[in-house]
């Protein structure tokens, strides 16, 4: 589809996916929150209890994947498409992003409210959203060395940590929370709560395999930090790249405001499919099909694939393709670092075009300049 075609309409796109695949289910919902959080915790019991640090890490390494499992399913849960039921999903979603330590109230508002509401809208989504070659000039040069640490490979966990944890889900200003100010504020004791008695029952194990001969427990400083801070970390990281490449593309679109929004460019144009190595889909419970995900979160991960096929066999030529490589990852971080949001193309630092301008030829900007 050219930049000069109309795009089509919310209704005329969200047709391409199939009623069918609306359709929620109990058992592949359900059955995977308890194999996943039954795999979370006997993981982490690993890490405290399993002799010899290489098993350890092994075991730190997959609670991470773990928690990444968990947080999709909560989030389909958050958007009420993973089981049928309105109450049932949010529990599922409270209790599925507590290893992730996400009250549920914020991330709605983060996530449902901002983030799909205004996908790629300058000052409202919070995911990966550029900088404007006249925001880093302006910057501290302290500021500008933080935007640009924050896109590289060791500044992935950072980005979320600092970049969306703090401000957005665990001290999100109250008057944005409105009537889920209550509930946020039940929601993050239970996440702290959650935390503690984690931290008291894996005190426990590791003071109980003290009599075991074949076990390796660790002390209450081990304890926190391979059973509660290590499989987070991790995860930050991995959730900071799946973000990353999600919404960032040389050809993906950014709105300078909420008057310039439109559904289609964001959902479908600038939205990536991205496929994992040795065909390790599965791992990420569907959600890299991501196109179909934001055309209609209504639909559950279960069923996502066949949503996305339909949706690429409908727009081949606006859905981007991705395979995710380190080499791929390093050329995102290359080619998108600034943007310009009037010619809609990436910048690099100095103000190098490092992309075609996305801008449609109305505006009178056909391409780079």
């Amino acid at each position: 589809m050219s930049a000069e075609t109309a795009s089509p309409s919310p209704t005329e796109t969200i047709k391409q996916i199939p009623c069918v695949a609306r359709r929620r289910r109990y058992l592949p919902g359900l059955s995977k929150f308890l194999g996943y959080y039954a795999a979370y915790l006997a993981l982490v019991a690993g890490a405290v209890v399993l002799p010899g640090w290489p098993v350890k890490a092994f075991c730190v390494a997959a609670a991470s994947l773990a928690i990444a499992g968990l947080y999709v399913l909560g989030h389909d849960a958050g958007h009420g498409s993973l089981v049928p039921g309105y109450r049932l999903n949010r529990w599922l979603a409270r209790l599925a992003f507590l290893p992730a330590y996400a009250p549920l109230a914020s991330w709605h508002r983060a996530h449902v409210f901002l983030h799909h509401n205004f996908l790629r809208v300058r000052g409202k989504d919070m995911v990966w959203m550029p900088w404007s070659l006249d925001d880093y000039q302006a910057a501290s040069i302290w500021r500008r060395g933080w935007y640009r640490f924050l896109r590289t490979l060791p500044g992935l966990s950072f980005y979320w940590t600092v970049g969306n944890w703090f401000p957005y889900l665990l001290f999100p200003p109250g008057a944005a929370l409105g009537p889920r100010l209550k509930q946020f504020h039940l929601d993050r004791i239970l996440v702290l709560g959650f935390a503690g008695v984690l931290f008291a029952a894996l005190s426990l194990l590791a003071q109980a395999a003290q009599a075991w001969p074949w076990a390796e427990p660790v002390g209450p400083a081990g304890v926190l930090l391979l059973g509660l801070v290590a499989p987070y970390l991790c995860w930050t990281w991995l959730v900071g790249l799946i973000d990353l490449v999600h919404h960032t593309h040389p050809r993906s679109i950014c709105f300078a405001d909420s008057s310039e929004w439109d559904y289609y460019d964001a959902t479908v144009k600038s939205t990536v499919h991205v496929i994992l190595p040795f065909g390790l889909h599965w791992l990420a419970n569907n959600i890299l099909e991501h196109n179909a995900h934001h055309v209609d979160p209504r639909v559950p991960l279960h069923n996502l694939s066949e949503a996305q096929g339909c949706l690429q066999a409908a727009y081949p030529e606006d859905i981007h393709v991705e395979h995710l490589t380190l080499g791929y990852t390093l050329w995102l971080f290359r080619t998108c670092r600034l943007y310009d949001y009037e010619r809609r193309r990436w910048l690099d630092y100095d103000g190098t075009p490092t992309s075609e301008s996305m801008r449609p030829a109305a505006f009178g900007v056909a391409g780079p300049s």
